[in-house]
């Protein structure tokens, strides 16, 4: 703590040298009551209650072509230890007008983060490791990113301790295109490299997609669609994909209704042939959002644990109310099943219905820098879901999620 607070000093003496300095800061507690939440809860099952809160502290420098960043981050539990830590370090320096070069801690997030997200629902975020060259002019814009990840400054090899739950390496492209009649497309390529325990073995996946998107008056629709190969981190080949449709319309101007279905690819586990079961067929999503798509209940965050490698069609609608110019009503309604066949312990197919969810946010704007959420969802299990949870039939309950959300944001800037 001390050397971060020297460093923070240091930092601010020589500010002086840079013509434009940006400071700002975050202060987002969050109150929540769970009983279900991520997974489902039984007669014995206490709900949970606590408050966790996101403090950030940033600074951002700029002069001439060079920019920066340094974002410190303290996220915990009221109550709980201290976990200050360093959330952004990058610097930018711009080669020419259109070219851009980024290095360091960052955040990546594209289009609505779908497989590269900053992952804004949670308290301590999701940053990257990456240097990253950046490319706009006019209507085009592309990015093309590099990370690979040591847990520590090895004298030989390149064994990475996290390798159970963190990419050894990530490098993605992606590329967008504004047209002028509401048309926008985005294609994303991205190789991921898990690391096998223990040793020096890599196993690398290639996902590519597109994403389309057209707006014309009150009327706007997009489609994605995503292609994953390569070898999934078990060594396994891959063969998997995700399609996502979604059409919305604002029905006056205060109201706007929204229909989607998301089909993310799994196995079929009564499809016995060899080469089918070596290969891995349900789609990994990456780093992407999980809130934004796949309900608040937050039951579908790894899709081959959470769905025992089913997959996952989720069907939903939304319905957006404008109650006020700073008040407003979101409802969303989830209808998961499996994408494809699965076992139960018994070796029987279970019904492809897995939950039904009710998602309904309340949002507030104080003022410019002071915003309110408050959020309620109810999710009601199927016995399919139970059997995936290794919970007997009929013995869950219904899960509630009841949460509160202050975000208080400070600016200042110099120049």
């Amino acid at each position: 703590m001390k050397s971060t607070i020297l460093f923070i000093f240091c930092f601010f003496i020589t500010t002086s040298t840079f013509a434009q300095l940006i400071i700002d800061g975050t202060i987002r507690p969050r109150t929540e009551y769970r009983d279900g939440f991520t997974k489902l809860s039984t007669t014995s099952d206490e709900p949970a209650f606590f408050v966790s809160q996101q403090t950030r502290l940033g600074l951002k420098l700029k002069k001439g072509k060079l920019s920066g960043r340094f974002n410190f981050q303290e996220a915990r539990i009221w109550g709980g230890d201290n976990t200050l830590s360093l959330y952004e370090a990058w610097a930018k320096y711009n080669l020419s007008n259109n070219l851009a070069i980024k290095f360091g801690r960052q955040e990546l997030h594209y289009d609505e983060g779908r497989l590269i997200s900053k992952r804004p629902r949670r308290q301590d975020g999701w940053n990257y490791d990456a240097l990253v060259f950046k490319y706009a002019k006019d209507s085009l814009y592309a990015d093309i990113g590099f990370s690979v990840n040591n847990s520590q400054a090895n004298v030989t090899g390149n064994n990475y301790s996290y390798a159970p739950t963190r990419f050894k390496a990530f490098h993605f492209l992606y590329l967008k295109k504004y047209f002028d009649n509401g048309l926008n497309i985005s294609v994303t390529g991205i190789t991921s490299g898990f690391q096998k325990e223990n040793t020096d073995t890599t196993f690398y996946k290639q996902t590519i997609g597109t994403k389309i998107d057209y707006r014309k008056n009150d009327f706007s629709t997009s489609f994605e669609g995503f292609h994953q190969s390569g070898q999934h981190k078990d060594g396994r080949s891959v063969n998997a994909y995700l399609l996502s449709g979604k059409v919305a319309y604002q029905l006056r101007p205060k109201v706007k209704l929204t229909l989607a279905t998301e089909i993310v690819s799994g196995s079929d586990a009564t499809n016995t042939n060899i080469d089918y079961q070596n290969t891995m067929h349900t789609f990994d999503i990456l780093q992407g959002a999980r809130f934004r798509y796949f309900g608040q209940m937050n039951y579908f965050r790894s899709l081959e644990k959470d769905t025992g490698g089913g997959g996952l069609i989720n069907y939903y609608a939304k319905l957006n109310l404008k109650l006020h110019p700073r008040l407003q009503t979101i409802f969303t309604y989830h209808y998961f099943d499996f994408q494809n066949n699965v076992f139960n312990n018994n070796a029987e197919i279970l019904d492809k219905y897995l939950a039904s969810e009710i998602d309904v946010m309340l949002k507030y704007k104080h003022q410019k820098n002071i915003n309110l959420a408050l959020g309620y969802s109810f999710l009601t299990p199927s016995n399919s879901l139970e059997s995936i949870q290794n919970i007997s039939t009929g013995n869950s309950e219904p899960g509630h999620y009841l949460w509160l959300m202050a975000t208080v944001k400070f600016n200042y800037t110099t120049e």
